[in-house]
């Protein structure tokens, strides 16, 4: 006997739209925010997101860069997490949920780089993400030496031959 199998099927890397370079570090949730990714037509269920952070200097050890999970609802009423808004822009987190965090080493070089990845369920037909750090010191103020990426992933039912 034969049977279907459902695989899962990986979309293209994308980037998300969010400025790094020099985000100031803050204790009270003060970030940036990425420009939100519509989902609603693809539907894809999960998103594997990716980023790389280069540290700054004059940094603290022992601390960390937040990334959350902005989503996104334009029905009635509207829901955006935190009020997020359409585009990159700075964002203060109150409500979102965590989805990775980097932390750096106890005695941090300046430009240390981090990198993290999570796998999340996309429960909202619009996401992003923001990201916040506490180390004491901005971000590196070079643009490329940033990134922050998604790969959609869904089911692919795969008919038995």
């Amino acid at each position: 006997m034969t049977t279907n199998r459902i695989l899962d099927y990986f979309g293209a890397s994308s980037a998300f739209t969010i400025t790094l370079a020099g985000l100031a570090s803050s204790t009270s949730g003060v970030g940036q925010q990425s420009t939100i990714v519509d989902n609603s037509a693809t539907k894809e269920m999960w998103a594997k997101i990716f980023v790389k952070i280069t540290q700054g200097a004059g940094l603290t050890g022992n601390k960390g860069v937040y990334v959350y999970l902005l989503l996104v609802d334009d029905g009635t009423p509207v829901h955006r997490t935190d009020n997020a808004g359409a585009s990159d822009a700075g964002i203060t987190i109150l409500n979102a949920s965590p989805i990775m965090t980097l932390k750096n080493k106890a005695v941090p070089s300046d430009g240390d780089i981090l990198y993290g990845e999570a796998l999340v369920r996309l429960a909202a037909p619009k996401f992003g993400i923001a990201v916040v750090h506490d180390t004491g010191a901005a971000l590196d103020a070079t643009a490329g030496n940033h990134w922050a990426r998604y790969i959609l992933l869904g089911p692919d039912i795969q008919a038995a031959a």
